[in-house]
């Protein structure tokens, strides 16, 4: 095999595309709850639209890994970009009319773009040779370092303007990002199909599938979801906590560096997993997750939230791409069946992780809910360092 560590051209189309699919996610943060609350009929049906974008994602997202399976992977993300279009036509109308119905079917549109988009890491390891999997999959991931920056500031300087009801720009934005990704995605699938080309020509060998044992599938698809529970749960803990002892802009400059710590160590995880591989890159994340809830417990002063928000960023994305790196190694039929398996799995923890931390923080208080979780996390460390040593010496 030819040896050749330079990522192909259409890696880099789906970087810039996970790039927009991550900043859509992010305006949606930003706005859902305050424009459902200003258009619902009651204060208990404002979070219903975002509750339906996660639902939507986790309801279609089996179904899109066999839509892709049957028909490819472009006609479904071309699908996805329609979706993101309408999505912010009838967001920008439900503002216009003060429709909560319009709402809802705005963030639902949205939660199935997200759902087809969230694909995008696993097509960048399509016909790549196995040691640039964990380098394309990492690369595309990155774009959500583009996200954490462009994305407020998006949001701050659309969110009023002088004719329009507020916030509605932001939909507009949707509508206009879909386009720009349209023919993003037109420009990655030409460079998808010339680099096709460029291997049956040259009869270079591509091996990016590899044997997969099924508990180390387990181990991937568990890490992830488990990992994005974890993080989405305590970081959104952080923020009540901080808007409750300090202030919002505080709360929000904390986030912003979570953010930026979930997605800068993808410029060298890559590395990291090929020099100790994708299993322990996802233990050596929840150990990172598990220091990260024990620090406020040990060191009360709130830099140390700060300091624990970021270590969270690098763990969750630890788990993150060493559980994709290893379903991306995934052989034929069986590889888009357990991709879409583990993208659902995803959602429902990650929907869990936005719906649970105010009751259990409101339970538990913030020191024991910080507790609760590292030893959940260390917890989590040591099942899948038994699991890999018992299965190894069973042979498995």
């Amino acid at each position: 095999m030819q040896i050749n560590n330079k990522l192909p051209n259409h890696v880099y189309f789906l970087l810039i595309g996970q790039s927009i699919n991550l900043t859509t996610a992010v305006l949606s943060v930003t706005v859902a709850a305050l424009i459902g609350l200003s258009l619902a009929p009651s204060i208990g049906y404002a979070t219903i639209p975002y509750g339906l974008q996660f639902l939507a994602i986790l309801l279609s997202t089996v179904m899109f890994s066999k839509l892709m399976k049957a028909f490819g992977r472009y006609r479904i993300f071309n699908a996805g970009i329609g979706f993101l279009f309408l999505s912010g036509i009838i967001g920008f109308l439900s503002l216009i009319d003060h429709n909560f119905f319009y709402l809802c079917i705005s963030h639902f549109l949205l939660g199935l773009f997200i759902s087809t988009a969230n694909f995008y890491r696993f097509a960048a390891t399509d016909s790549i040779s196995g040691e640039l999997v964990p380098k394309a999959t990492s690369m595309v991931i990155s774009g959500g370092v583009f996200a954490a920056i462009v994305a407020p500031l998006l949001a701050i300087n659309l969110a009023k303007a002088s004719d329009l009801p507020d916030y509605s720009l932001i939909y507009l934005a949707l509508s206009v990002l879909a386009i720009i990704l349209f023919i993003i995605i037109y420009f990655w699938n030409q460079a998808k199909a010339h680099h096709d080309k460029s291997i049956v020509k040259t009869k270079t060998p591509v091996a990016n599938a590899i044997e997969v044992k099924k508990y180390i599938i387990v181990i991937a698809v568990l890490g992830g979801a488990l990992g994005y529970y974890i993080m989405n749960l305590m970081m959104i803990a952080s923020s009540l906590f901080l808007k409750q002892s300090h202030s919002f802009d505080y709360a929000s400059y904390a986030i912003q560096m979570h953010v930026l710590a979930m997605f800068l160590p993808s410029f060298f995880v890559a590395k990291l997993i090929n020099f100790i591989n994708s299993v322990n890159t996802i233990i050596l994340g929840f150990v990172l997750i598990s220091i990260s809830c024990l620090l406020p417990v040990l060191l009360d002063d709130t830099i140390f939230i700060n300091i624990a928000l970021i270590i969270l960023g690098v763990g969750w994305n630890f788990t993150y791409s060493g559980g994709s790196t290893l379903l991306s190694n995934i052989q034929g039929a069986q590889r888009l069946k357990f991709q879409g398996i583990n993208e659902t799995v995803i959602a429902f923890f990650a929907t869990l992780g936005a719906f649970l931390p105010a009751p259990i923080l409101s339970y538990f208080g913030w020191i024991d809910t910080n507790l609760v979780f590292f030893i959940f996390s260390i917890s989590i460390s040591i099942l899948f360092i038994a699991s890999v040593l018992i299965f190894k010496k069973r042979g498995y």
